[in-house]
């Protein structure tokens, strides 16, 4: 609701009494959601009814669906049972959320209208796969499609691999570099790498372009060892699945086994309502940047993959991440009536698994005309077979610690 028409609700359907404190909605499970929750109930301990709304049962750890699809984990590893954060006085709420209606304080599920005082909605960006034939190839950007990748990798027995990244609007910057490298040490192990290629069609015309000058280097110094083709920059027209074929403007690239990164859009609840904002980059939640508060509603937060275009920021879980623990300041700091230092985040460290070697890269962040910049602020940090464990460490601590 807009300022000038704030007004108290102290009810939210079938979770909260008329007890006088606000109530503050979160809409989605996954990484936005889940820290939002964890940092309300430490902040506010108490004096507000928190809710958290999402359509799954369990907060699954997307960044492990890679290791999912390729054997080295089981389901049940990388997800934990979001009812847990009723431990912490947050109340779950199993539904699927329809839309959005800001206006009237409401989020409209399939089990009926939520309202609230404060909503933080993170709802992570839809997939996809219809553009340009996606659903044609193996993917692990779910949890479903990581199971199907891993079985169809496990009877792979050689052949032209191509990873297939049409659009830089996708999940996880740095993945299809990282899977490229995985794909190289799991033929070797399996001593199909003399039987197979690995090829890279990607939109940058250098590997990982907006990490710098270091990771491009270091990347395509991976890729020449390994033996690993990058094809950049070209068009892309579609899929082939009929004749097994990826087409580009001007070529086409045979496969055996096809990994496809699909294209990302805003969530559906948010389309039609005034939280959407157009962009060249397309339509995305508009907020801003230092606090990720709705740029038309104040009580409304939107530290989801579905503003980060808007941000400025990568549209990846650490950003994600630290919008969200912002938001959550600014809302606990309204409610207790105290100063509030949002500290967004001014620098992201983003480590990558290569396989048998890990890179660590740190990029500074700051905030110029209501975004956040980052692209030509990235260096190296570490170079070693160190770097992949620093990611599972970090990895398997969140995960332990979210809730």
């Amino acid at each position: 609701m807009r300022a000038s028409e704030r007004q108290l609700t102290i009810t939210v359907k079938g979770t909260a009494k008329d007890d006088g404190m606000k109530t503050v909605v979160i809409a989605g499970g996954g990484v936005g959601g889940v820290v939002a929750a964890k940092r309300l109930s430490e902040r506010l301990k108490g004096k507000a009814n928190l809710v958290l709304i999402s359509d799954n049962e369990k907060y699954v750890f997307p960044p492990y669906f890679a290791n999912v699809a390729l054997g080295d984990m089981q389901p049940e590893e990388i997800s934990l049972p979001l009812s847990k954060l009723e431990e912490r006085g947050v109340k779950f709420m199993k539904a699927r959320i329809k839309s959005f209606d800001p206006d009237n304080r409401k989020v409209v599920t399939d089990s009926g209208d939520v309202q609230y005082d404060y909503l933080l909605a993170s709802l992570g960006s839809e997939l996809d796969f219809d553009t340009y034939n996606l659903a044609s190839g193996y993917h692990n950007f779910t949890l479903e499609g990581s199971l199907k990748m891993r079985d169809a990798l496990s009877s792979f027995n050689g052949g032209k691999v191509v990873i297939f990244t049409p659009s830089p609007m996708y999940r996880c910057g740095i993945y299809p570099f990282e899977i490229a490298n995985q794909l190289d040490v799991i033929f070797r192990r399996r001593g199909i790498r003399d039987k197979s290629s690995i090829t890279l069609i990607h939109p940058f015309k250098n590997p990982i372009e907006p990490l710098g000058p270091e990771a491009v280097r270091i990347t395509n110094e991976q890729f020449q060892k390994r033996g690993i083709t990058y094809v950049g920059g070209k068009k892309p027209v579609k899929v082939d699945d009929a004749r097994k074929v990826v087409v580009m403007e001007g070529e086409e690239f045979p496969y055996d086994f096809l990994v496809t990164v699909p294209l990302i859009k805003v969530p559906s609840p948010f389309i039609g309502t005034p939280l959407v904002k157009s962009t060249p980059m397309g339509d995305w939640t508009d907020a801003d940047a230092l606090t990720g508060r709705s740029t038309k509603y104040d009580d409304v937060f939107l530290p989801g993959e579905h503003s980060m275009p808007v941000l400025g920021l990568p549209t990846a879980g650490v950003p994600v991440h630290f919008t969200s623990l912002a938001s959550s300041s600014v809302i606990s700091g309204e409610i207790l009536g105290e100063p509030v230092d949002p500290g967004q985040i001014s620098a992201m460290v983003c480590a990558m698994d290569y396989g048998d070697l890990g890179l660590v890269i740190n990029c500074d962040v700051k905030e110029e005309n209501g975004a956040l910049k980052w692209i030509g602020s990235c260096y190296s940090v570490l170079t070693s077979p160190l770097g992949k464990y620093v990611k599972d460490m970090f990895y398997r601590s969140f995960l332990l610690t979210s809730m």
